[in-house]
């Protein structure tokens, strides 16, 4: 074959940070001796007594935000790591009164009794520390200032200190706010924020009217990817909405008295409706001589909306209140995704035009990433010929050792029945005017081996404060378990998912939201878990969405019914053919269909009521491969509420009939202690999975954002390093040898960590561009500096390419959308309030844990290699269960995930999304159990 004369690489919107990108950017740092951080600690410990809350903190939020103000805008204090990093130097004096104000106002004291000529002893400490000037260059690879010979060694990961991760981008903000950006024909004046991004202040996205408006945020973060030897700047776009009030605002941006000072990004402190600039903080600047300053200008707006009364957070808006404010100095943010004439995400066009403006101001080195070469060919199926496979059924019931499938149909209005009895004939092959069944006797499907059954039980499935009670089924004869009968419950809801998803208003009397019922009378909820308690999965239809398109018979395909049908399946453990198909790849001695794939999956629950300690929810799933030729995978669960492997269906049901557990009830607890238990219980679970696969070699698969906490040696600093004594260093790591997996396949799919690919460039051996392509959904490989690579699986999500979406985004930027018209003669759609995707990437990184090849814990001679792993994970992300389109996880790790998701109480236990994210174009986020640099 032809040696080809170029190589297609992936170009994203990261760069080498390297000193020369640094351009001598310095920073004013104080570094506290530890007597600062001792008298920190014990402030905080008087704190904690005076608050009565073991987990409250000291508010050192509020010398920040004042620290803002005097200083311009840019300070990093860290105060457990005696830490304040400033871009303008700050006097001494100023720091000394701040402190002893900040120490007396913790302590309860009223501020006009604090003496400012009686420094305390904290205070003191901190202006004696020696202000340095410090280059960032010297810091970037070492927390150790100017290289040494040993950092400077090859194969050394960067491991800069947290510091220069906060600050790195202060300088190079500016040095991007300096020029104008020219895009789609205009002059577009970037302004620095005080988190180190750039806001499009003065040219607003906004809907004709003129009364909502969104901004154009672009962030610079420095994070690492493993074995690169120069830390990466990434950046992002977001479109930031402006809300027209103060309501439940949680952050807001305002503009100093000097424009050529960074915009403010302020948190406000408080719950409920009515939130404030927290108290300590106004009266810091007051004390110090600044009565009119960012902070104070937004409480009076605060008070101008709401009052001084502290009106009750319940009381609905007034009719005052939710006019135009227009866009002043201040703009709060959208805190949630509520229904906007402004959509999100920015457009692919607008990211490749960043990129051109970043690589013409600042010249950076960028990445090189290349295709592939073994990753050629995904093809996923066409969303019109998914659906439910009957041969699929039987093979995984005989898998299963079952020898029937009983659908359970409950319905309460004819529409869903016919639905449901239309879907099934299709999946079937059977004429629905030929299925009439009646009530509680079975319709045979398929030869015997699946049959439904139909029960009308309105009490129910209609929402109220009775629904989903177990009385209202328990005359049911279909809901009784027989030994060789797998039995699935599908059931009618008319609640909107879609709704649910873009987060509605709260109530009024905050039982519920304007278009659905509250938590605890949502039929959906509580009758999965009243099914669950049973012993059964289930899985619900919503109402029907007219299709766009239609069959050619002209009949419109019922896509809420066919969805929900293989969610059925997933929950039910039902493998299609399709994971076959692309369980291709050797992992070094053991062929595809030799080794289990496990995921694990880890989140942070919120905190309930008066349990103001926060949880940590696991769940996990296995993959197992066929145990005869030509049989089907067959998926099996864990939970932490149910520590034992079985069939994925019945691990699911266990896991949703119980409420997850709260106060004393768990040790999943969210601090170093309950994180190493959590990590212990992964072990034994894994340990307890060996002797249920009777010893077959598998793999894990884990979110490396959510778990970081959990397993040092997920960390990118740490790679190639031992494993340190008495630590979780990875999953299975405390097991024996031969208790271990394969490897560790770390998953990241933050867009705020990993490299936004913008397009494919065909490079030749010069670097020359001979062509590009605007889109792609292939595997890319991250060339390392040493040790092994990491991949990027690149995505193109389906809304980009989906019907009568044409591509928003991919030619021009929000500045040049069309608000669309309506005039029969010049028919126009309207740009501006849908959604704009961009490409998205999954991170993948194999961390083979087998001992080296040909050794006595490895005596197989072939080496395990980290390509087939990505190769592998890919794959199963290309070829998700129950959707055509590709997931951002595994299977594994989805199946895992999924457990959580359709639990009955996880939207009151998942912790809120950041309000400033892009969204669009991305999955459902995951909280984790905390976060720290990579």
């Amino acid at each position: 074959m032809p040696v080809p004369t170029t190589r297609p690489c992936l170009d994203v919107l990261a760069y080498r940070c390297s000193p020369a990108l640094l351009d001598g950017a310095t920073v004013h740092l104080r570094q506290f001796p530890t007597s600062v951080t001792s008298l920190w600690t014990l402030l905080d410990r008087q704190y904690k007594d005076i608050v009565k809350r073991e987990e409250a903190q000291a508010p050192h939020s509020v010398l920040t935000g004042a620290l803002r103000c005097l200083t311009g805008g840019y300070v990093f204090f860290d105060p457990k790591q005696g830490l304040l990093a400033t871009r303008r130097p700050l006097d001494d004096d100023t720091l000394r009164d701040a402190f002893t104000l900040l120490h007396g106002l913790v302590l309860g004291q009223h501020p006009d009794d604090i003496d400012l000529n009686r420094p305390t002893p904290l205070a003191e400490r901190v202006a004696e520390t020696v202000q340095q000037e410090r280059l960032l260059a010297d810091y970037l690879i070492t927390p150790d200032g100017p290289h040494t010979p040993a950092s400077a060694a090859p194969g050394r990961q960067p491991d800069a200190a947290n510091w220069v991760y906060s600050t790195v981008a202060w300088d190079l903000a500016h040095r991007l706010a300096q020029h104008t950006w020219r895009v789609d024909g205009q002059d577009i004046v970037l302004r620095p924020d005080s988190s180190g991004g750039l806001i499009a202040w003065q040219q607003p996205w906004s809907n004709k009217a003129g009364t909502a408006h969104a901004l154009a945020r672009v962030r610079l973060a420095l994070k690492t990817l493993p074995n690169v030897a120069d830390p990466i700047l990434v950046v992002s776009s977001q479109a930031t909405r402006i809300s027209r009030t103060m309501a439940y605002a949680r952050t807001v941006l305002a503009e100093q008295a000097e424009t050529a000072l960074p915009i403010v990004e302020v948190e406000m402190a408080g719950r409920g409706r009515v939130r404030r600039i927290h108290r300590m903080s106004l009266q810091t600047l007051a004390r110090l001589g600044m009565d009119h300053s960012v902070l104070h200008n937004i409480q009076k707006r605060v008070e101008a909306e709401h009052g001084t009364d502290a009106r009750d957070d319940n009381q609905p808006t007034t009719e005052a209140e939710t006019e135009t404010a227009g866009l002043g100095p201040i703009r709060p943010v959208q805190g949630k995704t509520f229904s906007f004439p402004v959509g999100r995400g920015v457009g692919m066009h607008h990211l490749r035009e960043l990129d051109q403006h970043i690589g013409q101001i600042l010249s950076p080195t960028p990445l090189t990433i290349v295709q592939d070469s073994r990753a050629r060919g995904f093809k996923q199926l066409p969303q019109a010929e998914l659906s439910v496979q009957p041969g699929d059924i039987v093979r995984s019931l005989d898998a299963m050792d079952y020898q029937h499938l009983r659908l359970v149909c409950l319905w309460y209005r004819d529409e869903m029945r016919q639905r449901m009895i239309h879907g099934l004939a299709s999946v079937f092959g059977l004429d629905p005017q030929t299925i009439d069944p009646a009530e509680g006797i079975p319709v045979p499907l398929d030869g015997g081996r699946v049959s439904a059954v139909f029960h009308c039980v309105p009490e129910f499935l209609v929402h109220g404060p009775a629904a989903g009670q177990a009385t209202a089924v328990a005359h049911v004869p279909s809901l009784k378990k027989e030994p060789a009968t797998l039995v699935g419950v599908w059931a009618e809801t008319e609640f909107d998912a879609a709704a649910e998803e873009e987060g509605t208003v709260l109530a009024v009397d905050g039982t519920g939201t304007s278009s659905g019922p509250g938590p605890d009378e949502d039929a959906k909820h509580q009758a999965r878990r009243t099914l669950a308690r049973l012993g059964f999965v289930s899985q619900f239809t919503a109402d029907r969405k007219e299709a766009k398109r239609t069959k050619p018979n002209g009949e419109k395909t019922d896509h809420q019914v066919i969805l929900s049908l293989l969610d059925l399946c997933r929950s039910l453990g039902i493998i299609d053919r399709r994971i076959d198909q692309v369980m291709v790849d050797a992992i070094g001695p053991h062929a595809a269909d030799q080794v289990a794939h496990c995921g694990i999956h880890v989140r942070r629950q919120s905190r309930q009521g008066k349990d103001r300690t926060a949880k940590i929810c696991v769940t996990a799933s296995v993959l197992k491969p066929p145990t005869s030729p030509g049989g089907a995978w067959t998926l099996h669960g864990w939970s932490y509420t149910h520590r034992r492997w079985e069939l994925y269906h019945q691990a699911q049901a266990a896991f949703h009939a119980d409420a997850y557990p709260t106060g004393k009830m768990t040790d999943f607890d969210d601090d170093h202690r309950g994180l190493k238990t959590v990590a212990q219980h992964i072990d034994q679970a894994l340990a307890d999975l060996g002797d249920y696969l009777d010893g077959a070699p598998y793999t894990v698969t884990v979110d490396g954002v959510a778990t970081r906490r959990l397993w040092l040696g997920l960390h990118n600093r740490r790679q190639g390093q031992q494993p340190t004594r008495n630590s979780t260093w990875l999953p299975a790591s405390t097991l024996a040898a031969r208790e271990r997996p394969l490897a560790v396949v770390r998953i990241n799919k933050d867009m705020d960590e990993v490299p936004r690919p913008i397009r494919v460039s065909h490079r030749g051996v010069d670097g020359a561009v001979a062509r590009t392509n605007k889109v792609t959904n292939l595997l890319y490989r991250v060339e390392p500096d040493f040790g092994s690579p990491t991949w990027l699986l690149a995505t193109v999500p389906p809304q980009f390419d989906g019907a009568a979406a044409g591509r928003l985004g991919e030619a021009i930027t929000r500045w040049s959308a069309s608000h669309g018209s309506s005039d029969p003669d010049n028919r126009r759609k309207n740009e501006v309030r849908p959604n704009w995707y961009s490409m998205t990437a999954t991170e993948i990184y194999p961390i083979i844990t087998a001992g080296p090849a040909g050794t006595g814990e490895n005596p197989d001679t072939t080496p395990i290699e980290p390509q087939s792993l990505a190769l592998a994970a890919a794959r199963l992300c290309h070829q998700p269960l129950a959707w055509a389109n590709r997931t951002r996880y595994p299977v594994p790790l989805h199946a895992a995930q999924q457990m959580d998701l359709d639990h009955p109480q996880y939207r009151r236990t998942a912790l809120t999304d950041s309000p400033n994210g892009d969204g669009a174009g991305d999955a459902t986020a995951e909280d984790v159990p905390g976060r720290e640099r990579p």
